[in-house]
């Protein structure tokens, strides 16, 4: 099998995430996740509700429900697993905004366990013992860190044996996207695509066996659909909130990656992988 280099396209049109997190809690926003996703659990990426019911069981599973969610935004999806299962959770992302609204929400949430969040690049090595945690999460947001080995390395560091990863790439690349397109689906940030295959490798690498491989690109489509237009019926009311420059960007981002899943381009993978007892 031959490896290809991970490639990487940065287009700097708007700065998303910052600028995401500091109205994420208006009521405008909560408005277009909940016409988009069914419900609103404070997420933005491509995790339905069926997903997040899957990854609810797969939490469910480990017998001391110790998880990290890797790059964990706002916290809200991450809450709603720890409040279904009664898991211990710690959540890290590098954005400062997302770090006090997942605290905010998680002290309304009045988990059994409480729960941590820590600002931390999660590109790096991350500030947690040893074999500390039953379960690591990381969803959609593997595309923003660089060098997948490391990364991977650093997770099957901190689960402990017959532990569990839960990972999604939405950034898979399985045909012909053009240099344009590429700029358009790379506007919110640091962005990596990766060919079909490489993270089944470089997970094996790291010593992980994986368990389950799953193509969930239709997610990507229908959502960025479906928050195009939950944006797009409330032009006047976003342009607004967001500005012309914003609003129009991310209805071009959205937009573009509708179009580059629905065609089967560019594609999000769901992999599920356990780190042997005996290592």
């Amino acid at each position: 099998m031959t490896v290809m280099k991970q490639q990487s396209s940065k287009a700097g049109s708007f700065t998303f995430y910052g600028v995401q997190y500091s109205r994420f809690g208006s009521r405008l926003a909560a408005e277009v996740r909940l016409e988009a996703y069914g419900e609103d659990l404070g997420q933005q990426g491509w995790r339905s509700l069926d997903e997040q019911v899957e990854i609810i069981g797969l939490v469910q599973e480990s017998p001391q429900g110790k998880l990290l969610d890797v790059a964990c935004g706002s916290g809200g999806p991450s809450i709603a697993i720890a409040a279904a299962t009664g898991c211990r959770l710690t959540g890290v992302d590098i954005e400062e905004a997302a770090i006090e609204h997942a605290r905010a929400l998680a002290a309304a949430a009045h988990l059994p366990l409480g729960a941590t969040f820590v600002v931390a690049d999660c590109s790096e090595q991350l500030p947690f013992d040893r074999e500390e945690f039953d379960v690591v999460s990381c969803i959609d947001a593997i595309i923003h860190l660089a060098s997948r080995r490391e990364v991977f390395a650093d997770w099957f560091r901190l689960l402990r044996p017959g532990g569990r990863l839960i990972l999604t790439d939405a950034c898979v690349l399985t045909g012909i996207v053009s240099k344009e397109e590429l700029d358009i689906r790379a506007s919110q940030g640091k962005f990596h695509i990766v060919p079909a295959a490489f993270n089944e490798l470089m997970l094996e690498r790291a010593g992980f066996e994986l368990r389950l491989c799953r193509d969930t690109t239709e997610a990507v489509s229908n959502l960025a659909l479906r928050l195009y237009h939950a944006r797009e019926s409330r032009r006047c009311a976003m342009l607004e909130e967001e500005g012309v420059g914003w609003f129009e960007n991310r209805q071009a981002f959205l937009k573009t990656t509708a179009e580059l899943a629905v065609t089967g381009r560019l594609s999000r993978f769901l992999y599920v992988a356990e780190k042997p007892i005996h290592t």
